[in-house]
């Protein structure tokens, strides 16, 4: 059995599949794509946002605003540095349309680079069988009727061929197609967490009452006229 399965591990073959793959992807991405995906891979392993830790953090940052008020609160930094900007920015203009513009912005940029990201990996499973038949082309041009060896080398170039397209399915349903769905999945997990947690925010800002830009300001002069 051992022996059997030896013959579809193909180093060579691997070699044309993966490294054509990623030269075709990066030629029909470029290198923006490519950097996108590169980060949304980076980030499928850290797991960048803890919806726990975010949450911790802006109950006690309502906690602090609710007892010592905005200006004096000391305010906890959220893990989540886009959820952190987006408090500060409510603090600072005491505007909740204020906030949700930022947000609706930034929202708009992540979609777009997740969207890169994912693009180029399907490119990528696009790509990989097509390296699987280059691969295969490849094994078929080794052949060498003229050989003593003929039927030897005829065999081998045919295994390679057969193992050369099989790198290519496998790579592309296994590997680059599953992480652009991944990749999907990982943002949309976010954005449903950050989501919650801005709401939820929003409804505390709402209870407690901040007093807006506008109306600390000084009463217009008709007023005190």
């Amino acid at each position: 059995m051992p022996s059997d399965l030896s013959i579809l591990f193909d180093p060579t073959a691997l070699a044309v599949v993966i490294a054509g793959t990623l030269i075709a992807t990066f030629a029909r991405s470029g290198w923006n794509d490519v950097k996108e995906a590169l980060r949304a891979i980076v980030r499928l392993h850290h797991h960048s946002f803890d919806a726990d830790a975010n949450r911790a953090a802006l109950a006690q940052t309502v906690s602090a605003i609710a007892r010592d008020g905005p200006l004096r609160a000391e305010v906890p930094q959220a893990p989540d540095p886009l959820i952190a900007k987006l408090v500060d920015i409510y603090l600072r203009q005491r505007s909740p349309a204020a906030m949700h513009s930022a947000h609706r912005a930034a929202r708009a940029k992540r979609d777009i680079a997740r969207m890169q990201a994912v693009r180029t990996m399907e490119h990528a499973g696009e790509l990989g069988p097509v390296f699987g038949l280059v691969g295969t082309l490849f094994a078929i041009t080794q052949l060498s009727p003229g050989d003593a060896g003929a039927l030897g080398n005829t065999m081998g170039a045919v295994a390679g061929a057969a193992v050369s397209t099989l790198y290519g399915v496998l790579t592309a349903h296994m590997l680059w197609i599953p992480l652009a769905r991944a990749i999907e999945r990982e943002g949309e997990y976010e954005e449903t967490q950050r989501e919650r947690l801005i709401e939820w925010l929003d409804i505390q800002f709402e209870e407690i009452d901040l007093p807006s830009t506008v109306s600390a300001k000084s009463p217009p002069l008709r007023d005190i006229a």
